[in-house]
């Protein structure tokens, strides 16, 4: 009799069979609850079995096979007295055995009950012992003096001088301690800081989720301050919900000293860390919702309409010069702030609202790839390389603004000239261009324009100085900035033949920070950030039209939701409807426009930021590191 792995029963009981060649009989029953193998450590499913033979010599084999399957034998006695004294003893030893399991369970239940509340200080205690020890891993012994050696922001010195003093003191100390700043040489890379608050920190994370910059490179988070929020309203504008994301965001800030330092769930955690960045969007969502004259879809007419329909004619005149009706004439006197409203109503009120959209979104696009440009200058002008700033920043400038700058240039032009003027109508040529066009006649044939494109005098003149300043811009970035590091580079090493020292300081510079100078390696790069650059402006300017798309996507959600909802509630007549409506328009204005629009904008606009703007100024020779001071509140974050 004995256990026995349930998966080996089948095997086992057909050795026995074969060994015994029918005479031994076996029975087997399963045990009800898994048994710990002592061997592996984990829990196995197994039989009792009981085996019935005769003979010594077929108890041998019986035993082997056993032994062979690793099958736990019990001794088993003849005599049906024998056996109720062996099953009373064993039933007093397993009654015994869980006392003594259940009296030790509720012993360590009573011990850990009494840890529970020293667990953890006791763990804090160990984490701030083991990170200062790590910590003093670090310190050199040099004659018999603890050298540390680390990077200090300039504005902490003075702290760092007076915790050191005051940590003299504490452990009484007789020895002096001395911190002395040294000079940072050129071959050294120190990590990159920034000062932040609880308001410009997630903006900051923002950036360096994209990459670290450079150690006194220019930050771009500032401007993400304003740019990021501002982006993300154009695609996500309506006063109605931006009162809602805002007033959401005003919550959390209020309640904000009441959630710092709790455990929150993921959700929860994630609209704390943002509550400012949202706040922000939210506000900025309200602007650009005044601009478009949408709350919850529906226009709003704070300043008096300035068209009026009538009968004489199927399209709206202006309020204040209407005297033609016919002659559809805009008003004198346009509405004040945003869109008249108007325009919601209008057959061609999507038509206008598709086009000052695709213009705008145009427009910032390139004014905000214009200020990266200008913040590269910025690097170079710091960093002290007039090569970057000459034959790097120049040409891009003339490049980037010679096409897409002029293309703004007349976005706005074409903005301002009143077509509608009485000089303008007499003229069969006054009539608005199409800015494409224009733009593709500057490339296809310069120096011609037809009379029906042209918008101001000596226009074809312009495009092609400006076709020609483009063209000549693109050599200049691939073959400037290589060929005068490569004729540095050549006067460097003369110079070195009389100054070994000298030459060895001045290779690093010549190879660009970058160690020794390769001409082909320089050649190929310089290639890649000219190709990239010359494409990327095109690919770039085209990106920011998502501002125009998601707005549009936004815009036309509202309405339907409105339309087939609140709308055919009403009209139902029916109260049942009309609050079946209206609680299917509320869950879909937080669900789908407040949640999964939102984040789409969101994500739209940090990729924005991330490709179209950082990568024309930022990172460019190579991430920089993080600065991480030794920090328990970080420690304790990491472990968590």
């Amino acid at each position: 009799m004995g256990l026995l792995a349930k998966s080996k029963v089948l095997a086992f009981n057909r050795l026995l069979f074969r060994a015994s060649r029918g005479n031994a009989l076996s029975r087997y029953t399963e045990v009800d609850e898994p048994i710990l193998d002592t061997e592996t450590g984990e829990k196995v499913e197994k039989v009792v079995f009981i085996i019935f033979h005769f003979g010594e010599e077929m108890a041998s084999k019986v035993s082997k096979i056993c032994k062979a399957f690793m099958a736990s034998v019990l001794p088993f006695p003849e005599k049906a007295e024998d056996q109720r004294k062996m099953y009373a003893r064993v039933t007093t030893e397993i009654t015994d055995l869980k006392g003594v399991i259940d009296s030790t369970k509720r012993q360590r239940r009573e011990l850990l009950a009494d840890l529970i509340p020293k667990f953890a200080s006791w763990d804090d205690y160990v984490m701030r012992e083991k990170s200062i020890y790590h910590s003093l891993n670090m310190v050199k012994t040099e004659q018999k003096v603890f050298v540390a050696t680390g990077w200090v922001p300039t504005i902490a010195i003075d702290s760092v001088r007076t915790a050191a003093e005051k940590g003299k003191k504490r452990s009484h100390s007789q020895a002096q301690t001395m911190i002395e700043t040294q000079h940072v040489p050129a071959s050294a890379e120190p990590p990159t800081y920034f000062r932040t608050n609880r308001f410009t920190s997630v903006f900051q994370g923002i950036v360096e989720s994209y990459a670290v910059a450079q150690y006194k490179e220019m930050n771009p988070a500032p401007f993400a301050v304003v740019s990021f929020p501002f982006l993300f309203a154009v695609m996500f504008g309506d006063i109605g919900h931006g009162i809602i994301m805002a007033a959401v965001a005003f919550l959390i800030i209020r309640a904000e000293n009441s959630l710092k330092g709790k455990k929150l769930d993921e959700m929860t955690a994630t609209l704390y860390d943002g509550r400012y960045i949202i706040f922000m969007m939210g506000c900025f969502s309200i602007f650009t919702g005044l601009i478009y004259n949408e709350f919850f879809a529906v226009p709003l007419d704070i300043f008096g309409g300035r068209w009026k329909y009538t009968d004489a004619s199927a399209m709206a005149c202006g309020i204040d010069n209407c005297d033609d009706p016919a002659a559809v004439h805009p008003p004198l006197a346009p509405y004040p702030f945003g869109f008249d409203p108007i325009w919601k109503g209008s057959t061609t009120g999507l038509l206008f609202f598709n086009s000052y959209k695709m213009k705008l979104s145009i427009i910032l696009g390139v004014a905000q790839m214009v200020l990266g440009i200008c913040l590269s200058y910025r690097n170079a002008r710091f960093f002290k390389e007039p090569i970057d700033v000459w034959y790097v920043f120049v040409p891009q400038m003339v490049f980037m603004n010679s096409i897409f700058g002029y293309l703004c240039l007349l976005i706005i032009l074409k903005w301002c000239i009143n077509y509608d003027a009485p000089e303008c109508r007499a003229d069969p040529n006054c009539v608005p261009p199409d800015i494409k066009a224009i733009l593709i006649g500057m490339f296809m044939s310069p120096g011609s324009l037809e009379p029906k494109l042209q918008m101001y005098p000596g226009q074809a003149l312009v495009q092609a100085l400006l076709l020609a300043a483009a063209l000549i811009s693109v050599p200049v970035m691939f073959l400037a900035k290589p060929l005068l590091l490569k004729q540095r580079h050549e006067n460097r090493q003369k110079n070195s033949e009389h100054s070994a020292l000298l030459g060895e300081e001045e290779d690093d510079e010549a190879g660009h920070g970058h160690g020794e100078f390769v001409f082909g390696d320089v050649m190929v790069q310089n290639m890649i950030h000219t190709i990239e650059f010359v494409l990327g402006c095109v690919s770039n300017t085209a990106s920011y039209l998502r501002l125009w798309a998601l707005s549009l996507a936004h815009a036309e959600l509202s309405d339907v939701f409105l339309e087939k909802l609140i709308y055919m509630g009403a009209e139902s007549g029916s109260a049942i409807l009309m609050v079946v409506c209206y609680s299917m328009w509320i869950a879909m204005t937080i669900g789908v426009l407040m949640l999964m629009e939102s984040l789409s904008a969101f994500l739209h606009a940090l990729r924005l930021h991330w490709v179209e703007f950082q990568n024309k100024f930022y990172s460019l020779h190579g991430p920089g590191a993080k600065f991480r001071p030794f920090s328990y509140e970080e420690l304790r974050k990491g472990e968590e």
